[in-house]
């Protein structure tokens, strides 16, 4: 990745391990599954783009590869643990989504290691068909993650109605799925950024623009559904989620 991508991944590096910790040491308190699964999840996504940052670093430049194969390393588990916390917290009790999990978890973990034996140990190589494997099985979890967020938010906006719902648990599910849809993003504009690369062997300004602006706005997301400053939370209570266009 270029400059553009390399900063954004750098700036999520921080944001996931700094949620990732707070999360864990929630789950401490209150024994919750589901905050020790996103608490892990970021975790491991914390670590991956710190891992794919270091080679940026002169004293790390000679070791690219290797560093890029730990990151991909280091990222399998997130994808599988945002998985486990949306079939646990949305879907529980729901074969299907034990199946989409597992199918999830197996697209990942045999595209990664038969690209890997195949020599692409980078996984920038869109023409091995081990790539998209692997691609499927990252990315599906943050699409239905996002999904299951929305129904989720249209349910809590007639709650909200009732009585029944606080509006910035309402908001949250809202900003939950839009974290999703910008991680799927994110993955989409793999696609084409891979393209270039293994065509050029270099990354062009266009995409790591994109790639970074949609981590961070993802991060931006983040920020409000664990972190919301006071203004925020100040004008979400006072927002009728219902005066929006009905979904």
């Amino acid at each position: 990745m270029g400059d553009q991508a390399y900063i954004g991944e750098l700036i999520a590096g921080i944001v996931y391990l700094t949620v990732g910790v707070r999360l864990l040491r929630l789950s401490q308190r209150t024994g919750e599954a589901p905050e020790q699964l996103l608490g892990a999840g970021f975790l491991w996504m914390g670590v991956s783009s710190i891992l794919y940052v270091l080679p940026t670093w002169p004293a790390f430049e000679s070791l690219w590869t290797s560093l890029a194969l730990a990151g991909r390393v280091a990222y399998l588990p997130a994808p599988i643990l945002f998985a486990l916390f949306t079939r646990r917290v949305f879907r529980p009790g729901e074969r299907w989504g034990s199946w989409l999990l597992w199918v999830s978890a197996i697209l990942l973990v045999s595209g990664f290691g038969l690209s890997a034996l195949g020599g692409d140990l980078e996984g920038f190589s869109i023409s091995n068909g081990w790539f998209w494997l692997e691609w499927v099985g990252y990315t599906a979890p943050f699409a239905w993650a996002a999904s299951e967020a929305l129904v989720q938010y249209r349910h809590a906006r007639r709650r909200v109605q009732l009585g029944l719902c606080e509006r910035l648990v309402c908001n949250r599910y809202l900003l939950w799925a839009v974290f999703g849809v910008l991680q799927t993003c994110a993955s989409l504009v793999l696609i084409p950024q891979y393209y270039v690369y293994e065509t050029t062997n270099q990354f062009t300004a266009i995409w790591d623009i994109l790639y970074g602006g949609a981590v961070i706005a993802s991060l931006v997301m983040i920020g409000f559904v664990f972190f919301p400053p006071a203004f925020y939370r100040r004008w979400i209570e006072r927002t009728d989620p219902t005066a929006t266009a009905a979904g």
